[in-house]
């Protein structure tokens, strides 16, 4: 039970004079830990260093008012957990996190508390310096664009001979399909639009323009469906999208450009309808539910063959494979010519990884280490949903956040939180908190690598999520199929994704947009969040190519340290900067410092940002450099506004519904 005493106990984890340092520590690594208090008569104070099978109480000495203990992480990696034991000469009291967060300032209690994480991940993991720098952009493609009618053609001819039901819709602005064609029982995501390989290619220059330096693709495999999560063939180009030579002149074509490409690895389950399962016969007698003596037989697990079988969530059409089949992890990650290796060898970046908590830690392991040896700066990055570090599955906690597994997560997290914030369920110092505290759980180097997005192909779209407070997994498909935003509520939800957009491009990691995001596309869940590439209203793109190139020309933040900002409900502020000639990785860079800020309110709002306050989350020596070098006037890159700083305080006018980006020289 939480117990009245906080004014006289304190400890913040977010601020380094009370942890140092404040985030995730390397094996071994030691971290300082501070606490104060007012109270006199402190007979002995402990830190109290839990984890899975792990327990140290840590002896604190008197050091000039404070209590400090010096504590190694644990050689272990995992996610470890302290709270504080004060012997007050009259009782024992604890100290630990508040209970609503495992980070900054918390509260007395007097039992064991809720205690602060501290994530210990692998010594020397690293992740891709080219890909913490980049902007992402995802594309659906059967919807971004047409290129080649006789490619569309005959890739739909090829499923046809499959025995497959097609719907070839005429009209690029059509609505997507969404239920089942006349005469069939259920739905079943057939229809094509016919987006290809090629289509993207040419549209290489334009988003080039927008700034993106990766391209993550949806399945490209042969594949049952206009999505390609039900995999057929991972050795063959969808036959709609063009073919291998296609691939490899997109990869060329992006390079030359600066630009890199991402598939997307679905490994956990193949589709019924494929080459290794093949239940509906299109690839003639083979695979595993025609023979038992099929070398695909033994990928997957059969309870009554071969009509019963394990299979993704209950789907019949996903055969589960078993990842730790030799045959499957030859074929798949490690013989010379893998899956993982081949489209490596022919031009792709890397793999998000479908469903990456189930695929277990050592397969997981397996392809990291596998996609680095054939290109050493690779990128392996997870569909994880939840906070990676914590992240349990199956009964197990996972540790592909600490080291050699993963190099990114797709961060939906951070997406809740936006949509909270600019919706009003929630406030600034909420937000604050919540990035104050991705930033003490996650290792640095997969921090800097989330994968930011606002949209993806499992969510609504961003414009729609910010202009409606719909419950939309409440509504039916024909609902959703129906459903438009106002002129008003679109307007008001562009405004919104302009502020949210200027959040997701300031902060730590690489930021996403999902294609057509920049258009001001709408859409609730699939299929309606996967409509054609097309313009709308209230059209973001300049904003976008703004802030992207913002990002781009400031080392400070792409990769500078990051302070967090709250001075009242409405407005938010982050930090970059670099002021050493090193950024937050020790590697040279331009000394810089950048401040981006919103207010959400309609109403304009005086505001003061006290970058060297004591509770600034920030270390006493880039303090006082920051305080050198914040003085004078400053101007914002967005709207050209001048504002002066004075002594590290800044005292402004925030306009309403509006944000600064504010280059401090």
């Amino acid at each position: 039970m939480p117990i009245n005493y906080k004014n006289e106990m304190m400890h913040d984890s977010c601020i380094p004079i009370y942890r140092d340092p404040t985030g995730a520590v390397a094996q071994g690594q030691t971290v300082t830990l501070r606490f104060k208090t007012r109270l006199g008569g402190i007979g002995s104070v402990y830190v109290c260093l839990t984890g899975e099978g792990y327990h140290q109480d840590i002896m604190m000495t008197p050091d000039n008012g404070w209590w400090k203990a010096d504590v190694k992480a644990p050689e272990q990696t995992g996610v470890y957990w302290y709270y504080f034991t004060v012997n007050t000469g009259e009782r024992i009291v604890y100290y630990g996190a508040d209970g609503k967060k495992k980070s900054g300032i918390g509260c007395a209690y007097t039992e064991p508390p809720p205690a602060y994480q501290l994530t210990v991940y692998q010594t020397g993991f690293q992740t891709p310096a080219w890909f913490r720098k980049s902007v992402m952009y995802q594309i659906f493609p059967d919807r971004f664009k047409r290129s080649g009618e006789e490619t569309v053609r005959k890739g739909l001819e090829y499923h046809r001979s499959k025995g497959r039901r097609i719907y070839e819709h005429k009209r690029w602005n059509e609505t997507p399909l969404y239920k089942p064609l006349k005469g069939e029982a259920h739905y079943v995501p057939c229809d094509y639009f016919g987006g290809t390989l090629k289509g993207i290619e040419e549209s290489l220059a334009s988003l080039k323009e927008l700034g993106v330096g990766v391209i993550y693709l949806n399945p490209i495999f042969e594949a049952a469906s206009n999505h390609r999560y039900n995999t057929a063939d991972y050795k063959k180009i969808d036959p709609v999208l063009g073919g291998e030579e296609d691939f490899v002149s997109l990869c060329e074509k992006a390079e030359a450009l600066g630009i890199r490409v991402m598939l997307d690895g679905v490994f956990s389950h193949t589709g019924s309808d494929s080459v290794y399962f093949n239940r509906e016969k299109a690839y003639g007698e083979g695979g595993a539910a025609n023979s038992m003596e099929s070398p695909y037989y033994p990928w997957y697990t059969f309870e009554h063959y071969p009509d019963k079988y394990k299979c993704w969530w209950g789907f019949e059409s996903l055969p589960e494979v078993d990842e730790h089949n030799e045959h499957w992890q030859r074929f798949i990650i490690t013989g010379e010519d893998s899956v993982v290796r081949h489209w490596i060898k022919k031009g792709c970046c890397g793999y998000r990884l479908d469903v990456a908590d189930e695929l277990p830690d050592d397969v997981l392991t397996l392809i990291y280490h596998t996609a680095k040896e054939q290109k050493e700066d690779a990128v392996v990055l997870g569909e994880v949903w939840e906070d990676a570090t914590t992240k349990t599955s199956y009964g197990r906690h996972r540790k592909y956040a600490l080291g050699g597994m993963l190099d990114s997560v797709m961060n939906y997290p951070l997406r809740n939180a936006l949509v909270s914030f600019f919706t009003e369920h929630s406030g600034a110092r909420e937000l604050k908190d919540f990035l104050a505290e991705q930033a003490a759980v996650y290792p640095k180097p997969i921090y800097y690598a989330l994968m930011n997005l606002l949209s993806s192909h499992d969510i609504e779209r961003i414009r729609t999520a910010l202009g409606t407070k719909l419950d939309v997994r409440a509504l039916t498909r024909e609902q959703q199929a129906t459903f438009r935003l106002s002129d008003s509520q679109n307007e008001k939800a562009a405004a919104r994704q302009k502020l949210a957009s200027v959040l997701q491009f300031a902060l730590p990691g690489v930021p996403c947009i999902y294609y057509g995001d920049e258009k001001g596309m709408t859409g609730l869940l699939d299929p309606f969040n996967r409509a054609p590439y097309q313009e709308a209203a209230y059209d973001l793109t300049d904003h976008y190519k703004k802030i992207s190139s913002l990002r781009r020309h400031s080392d400070e933040v792409s990769t500078g340290y990051a302070a967090f900002f709250a001075p009242n409900e409405d407005c938010i502020g982050i930090l970059r900067y670099i002021v050493d000639g090193e950024d937050a990785f020790g590697s040279a860079a331009h000394n810089g410092i950048s401040f981006i800020a919103v207010n959400r309110g309609q109403a304009g709002r005086r505001v003061v940002f006290d970058f060297c306050a004591d509770s600034a989350p920030m270390s006493v020596a880039h303090k006082q450099k920051l305080r050198e070098r914040m003085n004078g006037t400053a101007v914002c890159e967005l709207t050209k506004a001048r504002f002066t700083l004075n002594d590290g305080l800044l005292d402004m006018d925030m306009t309403g519904g509006a944000a600064v980006w504010i280059k401090i020289s």
